[in-house]
Order: C-alpha cells, then structure tokens, then sequence
C-alpha cells in the first residue's frame, strides 16, 4: 500500500531514508512536500519520474522535473488514476497530458469520454493504442485492425475476437494483400464473393486456406459460401496461433501479465500489468 496508503510523517521519512520501493513511495499521494521535492532532484531516474507522474503537478511542473520515459519502459497503471476511472475530468486530463504514463493509464479506464477514445486512438505512444484497443469496449474499429495488421506484440492477435474487429469491406481491402495475416481476414467480410472465397481456399498458405488461428469469426455468408468445397473452405481465421481473449471488466486492476510491447508500428497498463518489448 505504499502508493496509495496514508502515511505517517515518521513513517515517511524512515522509508525515505531506507528506501524500500521507493518508486511507489514516490508516487503516494500523502508524502510530505518537502520529500516530494526531495524525490523530484534525486539521482535516481526510475523516482524522478515517479514524481513527475503524481496527481499534483501541474503539466508545467511535470516537464520540469529531469526525467525521461523510454517507449519501452515497464509501467504499472497508476493507482490514483485508476480510482478516477469513472472520473471523466481526471481521465480528460490525463487523455491530455503530455505525460505518456497518465495517457496510458487513461487508455485502460472504461469511463473514458467518447472524444477522449478517439484521441488516444490516435496516440504517438504504441502502449497507449493497444491498450486502449485491449480494454476500452468503444476502442474505434478501425484502430483495432491497424494494430492487427501492423503489430508486433503477440495480444495484437486477440484483438480480431472483439465484438468491434471489422468485418464488411474486408474482402474488397485486403483479398489481393501481401500479408497473409491480412488476407485471411476476407473471410469475416460478409460482402467476399464466391470467387474470393474460392481463392482463399487455394491460397499458399496453410492459415489462410482456413487451417491457422482462432482468433477471428467467420462472417456466416462467407462460412455458407465456402461450404462443400473439397478439403472445405476457409474455417475461423487469425493465423497467429492465438485464443481469442477479451478485456477485463470489472472493477479489479487488470491482473499483472509479463508481456512487453515491441515498438515497431505507428503506436503500463493497468496497475500490476505490465508490457513493452515483445518476448
């Protein structure tokens, strides 16, 4: 509890002192001012930024403090913000800030405003759109094939199992792809032809021919369209050899997962998980 927990003058100074967990020390929104400023110079990169991610600072106040986040790095969500998660000013400001911690603690929150989605949709940090395509049921459609198609961590693949993965338009986008990936999703298009479903069912790879993944649904008018064909069409599509998953619900911290984000495409999560860098 020593991020959140209230803590005691004595008892604040001895763990400043003795340093157990000092990040999450930091981080406690009942440390003295006097430590907080103590923490905001020390030499220690990880509590710099700890501090700079407090809910006090001003965005000013933030930027001042001599830290630096690498894209990779390791974060819990924030506590503070997640008990805020039906907040919508405090998720607004954190949406906003050009902290990317608190953008990528928002990015987890349900309660999220519409428009802040639509932000964070379009965020520069990897993390924050993953996330947010992860646990945010209004995560925009669009943004959940985008991250499909050109992602590396591994989760990407059980994005295609959410309810808004898109389907229509599929085949006429991505029938004549390079990315096998990319052209075993023609299938969920209700709208693919008997052609393209024929297609499909000769293409050169085995995943794509309907023998792959999991983690993507039939569209049911391709599934009737590839009925009876010897060998049989194309089955449930994905291709990346992962279950379909969903986003935790509920109002539990996401359990900790020990995955890491490679950021290689256009784009912390909730307290006790963590991601960055593909394993």
């Amino acid at each position: 509890m020593l991020e959140s927990g209230t803590l005691g003058r004595e008892v604040a100074e001895r763990m400043a002192a003795e340093r157990p967990h000092i990040t999450k020390l930091a981080l406690n929104p009942t440390l003295p001012s006097d430590l907080v400023a103590r923490l905001a110079v020390d030499d220690d990169p990880r509590v710099r930024l700890a501090v700079s991610a407090r809910p006090g600072p001003t965005e000013e106040e933030r930027a001042a403090i001599g830290c630096t986040l690498d894209p990779d790095e390791r974060l819990d969500t924030l506590r503070w913000v997640w008990d805020a998660r039906d907040d919508p000013e405090v998720l607004r400001r954190c949406a906003t800030s050009a902290h990317t911690w608190l953008r990528r603690s928002a990015a987890v929150c349900r309660g999220l405003p519409a428009d802040m989605v639509e932000l964070l949709a379009r965020d520069e940090d990897f993390a924050v759109r993953l996330l947010l395509a992860e646990y945010h049921p209004a995560a925009p459609p669009e943004l959940l094939l985008d991250l499909y198609l050109h992602g590396s961590h591994r989760a990407v693949a059980m994005l295609a199992a959410k309810p808004q993965f898109p389907g229509a338009g599929l085949a006429a986008r991505l029938a004549n792809a390079d990315d096998p990936n990319a052209r075993a999703l023609v299938v969920r298009d209700p709208d693919a032809t008997p052609a393209q479903i024929d297609r499909l069912s000769r293409d050169p790879v085995d995943r794509v021919r309907g023998g792959g993944g999991t983690g993507s649904a039939v569209a049911p008018g391709a599934r009737a369209r590839a009925a009876g064909r010897p060998g049989g069409g194309p089955a449930d599509v994905g291709g990346r050899g992962c279950a379909p998953g969903a986003a935790r619900t509920g109002d539990a911290l996401p359990a900790r997962r020990g995955r890491r984000v490679r950021v290689r495409c256009r784009t912390v999560r909730p307290a006790n998980c963590r991601c960055l860098k593909e394993s």
